[in-house]
């Protein structure tokens, strides 16, 4: 493992998607082999108190290595070795690469990724047909209108549960890039174009989440601000990605990157609906819906459909120089 190869290989994992877009991987070459750790230091206390988004982002992030190998032939293999972290840099995995063979056909899809919070374009009856192609073991899709509309109310009421909190809304306005002058609008967090917001949204996001919430919320006008049951309604469908109860996040969270570059290897945009699994009572009410057995795990969720045309932005990611330790 040359350190120009690995470099290259840390350049194509950072592109995986991590919770709110902190970019916890950090790597680490050691001669044959290189060491992964997670970065403690962007851990989100309010939001995942628990660290289990970050071990799920952790997951992806080894499977976009894993998929970065396949590109060149090789294979990654974790070995039974032990690196050493220190306080802010908890060491998870060490690997190792080896001749493989073919490459993953879904790593040619890791370039286009990236998350589409806008409205999708009105679904075709084909676009129904496409996204129920797309249950699986893993993935229960609610592609009937009436249930979407059901689910987007849903998930407002439990995404605006963690809005009501002054500790979760500080954190993640603390990882919003509302002006393009911010100093880390191309380097990680939300941006408001990767967050699908306007000119005048970004202005109205900052003050209703800011110092706005409190007077907002007594006469009930916090929740329809924020929500996004238009967005959501405007999906050809819902994908929920369910892994057996006991899995550990690691496992799950390099599937949860599969399962979205197969989304996109379908021609579809995707937004993560992480208040869907976060909240226990919308999880049982989405398990219920979609026949999801009891010993399943709703692990994430999606809102999925047609991009419109034309439309991207640059994603927010570190270079791999500053996330090579």
């Amino acid at each position: 493992m040359t350190p120009d190869l690995f470099q290259r290989l840390v350049a194509e994992a950072r592109l995986a998607p991590s919770v709110h877009n902190v970019q916890p991987a950090r790597w680490r070459l050691n001669g044959n082999s290189f060491d992964l750790f997670e970065d403690k230091t962007v851990r989100l206390s309010a939001g995942d108190p628990r660290g289990h988004d970050a071990a799920i982002s952790m997951g992806a992030a080894i499977e976009g290595m894993s998929l970065a190998a396949r590109k060149r032939g090789l294979a990654l293999t974790e070995t039974d070795e032990k690196g050493n972290g220190h306080e802010d840099l908890r060491f998870v995995a060490r690997f190792t690469v080896a001749d493989a063979g073919s490459a993953d056909p879904l790593a040619d899809h890791v370039e286009a990724r990236q998350s589409w919070r806008g409205p999708f374009v009105a679904p075709t009856p084909q676009d129904r047909d496409a996204v129920r192609a797309l249950n699986s073991d893993d993935c229960a899709v609610v592609a009937d209108h009436t249930d979407i509309v059901a689910l987007a109310k849903v998930i407002d009421d439990a995404s605006f549960g963690f809005m009501a909190r002054a500790d979760f809304r500080a954190e993640l306005l603390s990882w919003m890039r509302l002006r393009r002058g911010h100093p880390k609008w191309a380097q990680d967090g939300l941006n408001a174009d990767a967050m699908g917001l306007g000119a005048v949204e970004r202005t109205g996001a900052s003050l209703v989440m800011g110092p706005l919430f409190k007077p907002l919320n007594a006469i009930r006008l916090a929740a329809p601000l924020l929500a996004e049951a238009a967005k959501t309604e405007s999906a050809a469908a819902i994908l929920l990605f369910h892994r057996p109860e006991d899995e550990v996040p690691l496992v799950s969270g390099r599937a949860f990157y599969r399962v979205w570059l197969e989304m996109e290897a379908a021609g579809f945009g995707a937004a993560v609906l992480a208040a869907l699994a976060d909240d226990p009572k919308a999880a049982s009410v989405v398990t219920q819906m979609a026949n999801i057995s009891p010993d399943r795990r709703l692990v994430s969720a999606f809102r999925i459909g047609r991009r419109p045309a034309g439309v991207a932005y640059a994603r927010a990611r570190r270079a791999a120089d500053d996330i090579i330790v």
